[in-house]
Parts: C-alpha cells; structure tokens; sequence
C-alpha cells in the first residue's frame, strides 16, 4: 500500500509539472554559483626601439631605389631580428606567472611581516632578466626582485620586512616586466589584486598608569548614593513615599516605632570611556616619536588593560571622521578598539571641548572617563567638570608637548587638575614603555572568540 501511495503521488507531481510546463510556469534552474577567482593577468607587449623598425623600412627603401644586394640582405637581417624579438617576448608574457603567498595576516607594530613568491617560467625560451615591481603601500616594504628565469624554470624567494608604522595598507598590485635580449620588446604582466593589511598599535604597559574605574551598582563601598538596591548599604534616613519596602530598615524601624529607609553606595567598576583627541591643532613631532603616536599607544593600553579584568570599554576618538564606539566587553571589542586605533590619524579639527560637549550626553552616571590629550587649553576643563557629576572617577593623561617640540608645558594643567582631585598621569617623550609580546596563535584563537584574553 505504500509503494502504491508513492507511486500516485508521483504521478500527481508529474502530471502537476506538465500543467505547468504547458502554461509555461517553469520553475528556474538552481543557478550554480561560480567560485571566488582572481582577477586575471593583464599582458601587454610595448616596443621599446622603434628606431629598429624604422632603420628596416629605410634599408627597404634604399635597396628598392640602389638595387644593391648586401642592402636587401639588412632589411631581411633586421626584419627577422625584429620577428624573433617578438615571438620571444610573447611566449616569456603567455608562461610566466608569479604566486605570492601571504604569511602574516596581520602585524603588531615591531612584528614581521612575511611573503612566499614564486615567479615559473613554463616556457621553454629562457627569461634573461624578469624583474618584479609590487606596488604594496607597507613602509620599508619591498619584496620586489630582478631574476633570470631558464626554460621550464622558477625561482622562489622570501620577502621579510619589520612593521614600523601601524595603519591599514595594501598589498599588491603586482607586475612582472621581461623582454628579449636586445632590448626591442618589453612585456608586461599586472596582477591587480590587492589585500588589505592591518599593522596594529603596540601593546604596551605604563609603569604607575592610572586605572580610574567609574561607578556601577555593584558590591563595594563609595561615597556615591544611588537609588539601585546594592549590597553595600551605607546608611539610614527617613522613609519617604515611594520607597520599597525592600530598602526598609526593619531593625531600626522596630527599635524606634518610624518607618527608616536604607541607602546604598556604587561600586568603583563601571564602562570605561577613553576620549582621545585627534585635533591637529595640539599635536606635535613626528613619526614615532610624536603626542599622536604616543596617545595611540596609551588608549592601546588602557583598551588592554580594561578587556584583560573583564571591563566594558568604549572609544570617542575625532579625527577626519567622528568615531564613537559604546563600550563593549571580550575580543571582538577588543580588536575592534584596535582596528580603530590603527588607522586613526591626528587630522581632526574639533577641540577637545567641542568633543566632550559633544559626548557628554552618552555618558551615563557611574562610569569612568579617560582623557587622552597634549591640550593645554583650560576651556575643557568645564566640560570635564560638567562630566565629573556624572563619572565618579574621571582621569587624565597630559602629553607634555614641550617636551615633543610644542610651545606649552604640560605640568602647570595637571597641578591644576590635581588640586581639583582629578587623577593626572603626565607622559613626555622619552617615557619608557613595556611592550607586550604578541603570541600570533593564541591571539588567533583569542580573535575568534575561542579563548580568553591572553594575559602576558
């Protein structure tokens, strides 16, 4: 009975598909999907001596008009060097091909970056000179070569070069330039492919860097109240209408026959912001040993340190382009923190006081704030007061721009913000920092998701 059941139920499906097929309702073929290929090689073939052929042409004409034999036998001598030339140059063009093998999907600052090239003749006319041109826009990367290559040959090489400069570069387009011996032809192959690759900023440890963790309901004692209901309970009022009555004190109520409430303190470990100014207006030096680079590297620190102790972390950063980044916890914050920092640039033309204004509404009650500036400008001091009634825990980082070439000294701001209580950490050039080694498999797998955050 089942197989009958089957075979009705395919007949009623073949039957319904004629219908359909009559009335012209087909239903599409699936569409197969290509795979992903590279863009192909672009050969071109440019002559480089037109005075060959011309100089032909003209011992054409002078053997026509003189009738002299040995001038016939030039024009045929240079005809056919001018015929072998291209030939050659064309196969070389048609049969060779680079791979190049990308070992390094990412650096650190002061890592290696590292490529496998492979450059095969499959020919069987030998290559006497092919020379390889990539275009890559690393600093102090030029994995390039000038080889000779036989007949059914390759030559293989290791392209190394040490990340100076942290940012987001290409690497790639490649070309190959070969030719014949004389010189009359030149080839050209361009492979158009480019990849994106990411230089990190440096992991780095301050010594005596200032950790200011903001306010969060939480298990611990501070002098700020809150309405949540914590574990901390810091004292007793009256009670008022409204009150829970989880918040009475039912002892003291007893004792003394009036309804008394309790309150309770915030915990010190809240999110933690970093503002980092970018204005191009405060920043001096240059390359490495500039307030840009060094701010870079110090919200890199922070940004590590708070992810390492399970904090929340958030980034407002303006340059070219306004960036605000809610805190987050784990890896995919942490590398998208960093990812953020290695391209921002100090092109901004907000002033810090514009920014903190700007902000000042996503900051919440209870969270710690980070500032990360060479400003010396006391006009965003109003702002950092206007958020200090919000942060428990506000903190500056002041880059003495003297120090990088600048015109004011850093040290009478921070006696100014120290005299208000605000946590001051003042870094000058030359300031001595703990790179953090990068293990590049555990940081892999931490990338993923599927580890914790690796603790040097």
């Amino acid at each position: 009975m089942a197989l009958g059941a089957r075979r009705r139920q395919a007949t009623d499906e073949i039957a319904a598909q004629n219908q359909l097929d009559e009335i012209g309702i087909v239903p599409p073929p699936p569409v197969a999907q290509p795979p992903e290929q590279l863009p192909p090689a672009i050969a071109e073939i440019r002559l480089q001596k037109p005075s060959i052929p011309i100089l032909a042409v003209v011992l054409l004409v002078l053997a026509l008009v003189a009738a002299v034999p040995i001038l016939y036998y030039l024009f045929y001598a240079m005809l056919a060097l001018v015929v072998i030339t291209f030939i050659w140059t064309r196969s070389l063009v048609q049969n060779l091909t680079v791979n190049r093998v990308l070992r390094t999907k990412w650096c650190v600052v002061g890592d290696t970056i590292q490529e496998d090239f492979v450059v095969r003749n499959d020919g069987r006319l030998p290559a006497l000179w092919v020379e390889v041109r990539d275009e890559s826009t690393v600093p102090g990367y030029h994995p390039g070569v000038v080889e000779s290559i036989g007949g059914l040959d390759e030559r293989r090489w290791v392209a190394r070069a040490v990340c100076q400069q942290r940012g987001l570069f290409k690497l790639g387009p490649l070309r190959v330039l070969t030719g014949d011996p004389f010189g009359i032809f030149q080839g050209t192959i361009t492979y158009n492919t480019q990849t994106s690759f990411i230089v990190y900023p440096p992991l780095i440890e301050i010594p005596g860097l200032p950790m200011p963790w903001g306010s969060a309901a939480g298990n611990s004692r501070s002098s700020l109240r809150t309405l949540h209901v914590t574990t901390d309970a810091s004292s007793i009022r009256r009670y008022e209408p409204g009150d829970s009555l989880h918040r009475i004190h039912w002892l003291h109520t007893a004792r003394t026959g009036e309804l008394f409430s309790k309150e309770f303190d915030l915990e010190p470990s809240g999110n933690l912001w970093i503002i980092l100014d970018m204005d191009a207006a405060v920043h001096y030096g240059e390359g490495l040993d500039s307030t840009e680079e060094y701010a870079v590297k110090i919200a890199g620190a922070f940004i590590h340190a708070a992810i390492r102790e399970n904090k929340a972390v958030g980034l407002v950063s303006y340059g070219a382009e306004k960036t605000v980044i809610p805190p987050g916890k784990g890896a995919r914050q942490l590398w998208r923190l960093m990812e953020e920092l290695a391209v921002v640039t100090a092109d901004g033309h907000h002033s810090l006081e514009r920014v903190m204004a700007d902000v000042s509404a996503n900051i919440g009650r209870g969270l710690s704030i980070v500032v990360i500036t060479p400003s010396t400008d006391p006009a965003w001091l109003n702002a950092l007061a206007v958020m200090r009634h919000r942060a428990s825990a506000p903190g500056v980082i002041l880059l003495d721009g003297a120090s990088f070439g600048g015109p004011h000294a850093a040290r009478p701001l921070a006696d100014r913000l120290a005299s208000a209580g605000i946590v001051v950490h003042v870094v000058e050039r030359g300031q001595q920092f703990r790179t953090i080694s990068v293990d590049k498999k555990e940081w892999e797998e931490y990338r993923r998701g599927r580890s914790a955050v690796p603790v040097p």
